[in-house]
């Protein structure tokens, strides 16, 4: 796993936000253990760092350990999830990406 961050107050107001939103429940799989909120965008889009719609809020494994959906082993599959369950947000993203 990567090392720990130092979050700012505004890092952890975002990520207080995103695990409101979604009920402090991994939005996979509905564990509410160790509840993460994760950027989809990465964080260094300095544009995007702090938009509560560039967020999910995922348990320890669909964050980092899952070989199934992966916010970081397997972006793509954590892509298509979005797809699937959230369209909303995953246009919503994709209007605020230049390329």
């Amino acid at each position: 796993m990567r090392g720990r961050l130092k979050l700012t107050k505004q890092d952890k107001e975002w990520a207080t936000k995103v695990k409101t939103r979604d009920g402090y429940k991994c939005v996979i799989c509905g564990s509410t253990l160790r509840p993460n909120a994760h950027h989809i965008i990465p964080r260094e889009v300095k544009e995007m760092k702090y938009d509560v719609q560039n967020g999910l809020t995922l348990c320890p494994k669909h964050h980092f350990f899952s070989r199934e959906i992966s916010a970081h082993n397997h972006p793509l599959a954590l892509i298509m999830w979005l797809e699937k369950h959230r369209p909303e947000q995953l246009n919503y993203l994709k209007s605020k990406i230049i390329l």
